[in-house]
């Protein structure tokens, strides 16, 4: 399996790994606290979430800190893509009692860096996280790391971030340049705004140099969400 864009192994002195060190920086300016659970997301999907996600988690690793990176994007899951290896089982298997968390994570994809994959589910998914269970594995999992990064689905997809966001100390919310319109951007900060989510910040994404977008129009947010969860599903079968 071809890997992700990981860029501290392809450039680790370029521009984008750069940026990355930025929002390290910033992430520790804002929350100094020693040990933290974020969880990054967006409002729609292909902004780069994943990739922020692993880029993120790799850059804290990479000044010591014990990092856990968990897929929770059940939908859709990227993360396991990032490093090249293939998914065999994954965070349902825990939440459903099959396997047990120790067999489920992969240790050592980078340095510092562990991997708690997930495989594609459609059934239950915010049931699954919104679970008892799925609180104290959690709670068990900080206790073995610096830093827990969680990767979730897009927010006009699912409110798994909205509902991760209680477990968690702060949201990295990603922006496409140009591809969210200004109504879905707004709905999602809605839903991570009656969650009580505590956002960090927004990484903007995806900036085309040319200056030219996507050529959004301006349509209702409702009548995407619905396309949006189809089209998210498809893509994985």
């Amino acid at each position: 399996m071809a890997k992700r864009k990981l860029f501290f192994n392809i450039d680790g002195q370029g521009p984008i790994a750069e940026s990355l060190r930025v929002l390290r920086t910033n992430i520790h300016f804002i929350d100094e606290k020693q040990k933290k659970t974020v969880v990054v997301t967006s409002s729609i999907p292909k902004e780069g979430k994943s990739f922020i996600a692993a880029n993120y988690a790799m850059s804290e690793a990479m000044v010591g800190q014990r990092v856990l990176l968990i897929d929770c994007d059940l939908r859709r899951p990227r993360a396991h893509s990032s490093f090249g290896i293939e998914e065999h089982h994954g965070l349902g298997d825990i939440l459903m009692g099959d396997k047990k968390v120790q067999d489920v994570i992969v240790k050592e994809v980078e340095k510092n860096l562990d991997l708690l994959p997930t495989k594609h589910l459609e059934h239950n998914v915010t049931e699954l996280l919104q679970s008892k269970k799925m609180e104290l594995l959690l709670k068990e999992l900080q206790e073995s790391y610096d830093l827990v990064v969680i990767d979730t689905a897009p927010l006009m997809v699912a409110t798994d971030a909205a509902i991760l966001s209680k477990s968690s100390d702060g949201i990295i919310f990603v922006n496409g340049y140009d591809m969210a319109s200004k109504k879905e951007l707004m709905y999602a900060k809605e839903i991570l705004s009656s969650a009580g989510a505590n956002i960090y910040g927004m990484v903007v994404n995806r900036i085309d140099n040319s200056g030219y977008g996507y050529g959004y129009k301006s349509h209702g947010y409702y009548n995407y969400n619905y396309k949006y969860y189809q089209e998210y599903v498809k893509e994985d079968k």
